[in-house]
């Protein structure tokens, strides 16, 4: 019994404890939003940071952030928290026309290699959907399909339905366990980065100045500097402070 008031009292204070940081994170969010409605634009990011620093995040968040950094012509911090929006909100439509206006800021120099439409479609699934609910789906139809291969074992059931349902709730309970695994890997591979401030990209046949704001690919960390992938393909190196990592 002891042990059992113990655990519960335990629980009890876990749940409490979480509730407050909900309360105190919803708070510090309304405060945040309350300073950007007023135009106090850079108290409102360090309420916003303030409500990243509990550990809880959102859409929304990220939005707003983006767009307070956005109203003091911060760029490259705006172009970082939109990407993560999107991560979060995918093709929401105030967040995409956002970026738009964003980007017609950036004075990018570079061409965008053009995607192959499997990428694009593969990009698509992976944003939209997240590997939880790939998860959560394939453990759903791969219990169905366990029940009934037992409840084919119990009843000898011969019908074809029978067996064609448990065979497609396995296939298809299995598949989408595979794509929760890869999505979940994607998400985990992809290091898109922000340039914060204008810099110079030294690559093997000379150097590139890189205005604030473009987006680049991380690919590793070198005694050079920060090894990335320009749009239009070419690599380089710079400081890895100026990148916002999303």
């Amino acid at each position: 019994m002891r042990h059992g008031a113990l655990l519960l009292a335990l629980i009890a204070y876990v749940g409490l404890a979480n509730a407050q940081q909900l309360e105190n994170a919803l708070r510090l969010f309304d405060e945040a939003n309350g300073l950007v409605e007023s135009g106090a634009y850079a108290e409102a990011i360090d309420q916003y940071h303030a409500v990243l620093e509990t550990g809880l995040a959102s859409g929304a968040l990220y939005h707003n952030l983006a767009s307070s950094y956005f109203r003091l012509d911060e760029i490259g911090e705006a172009v970082r928290y939109y990407e993560r929006a999107r991560r979060l909100l995918g093709d929401d439509p105030q967040l995409l026309h956002n970026i738009q206006i964003v980007e017609a800021q950036i004075q990018s120099p570079f061409s965008e290699l053009p995607t192959p439409f499997w990428r694009a479609w593969w990009y698509t699934l992976f944003s939209q959907y997240s590997a939880l609910r790939f998860l959560i789906s394939g453990l759903g139809l791969y219990l169905i399909a366990c029940l009934l291969y037992a409840h084919h074992i119990w009843s000898h059931t011969r019908s074809s339905w029978h067996r064609r349902t448990r065979a497609a709730a396995l296939g298809v309970g299995l598949l989408l366990l595979l794509v929760a695994v890869l999505v979940s890997g994607e998400r985990s591979s992809i290091q898109g980065a922000a340039i914060l401030e204008s810099t110079t990209l030294v690559t093997e046949s000379g150097s590139i100045d890189v205005p604030e704001g473009v987006k680049v690919s991380f690919i590793e960390e070198t005694e050079l500097g920060a090894e990335v992938s320009l749009p239009n393909g070419v690599r380089g190196y710079v400081d890895s402070s100026v990148l916002g990592f999303f």
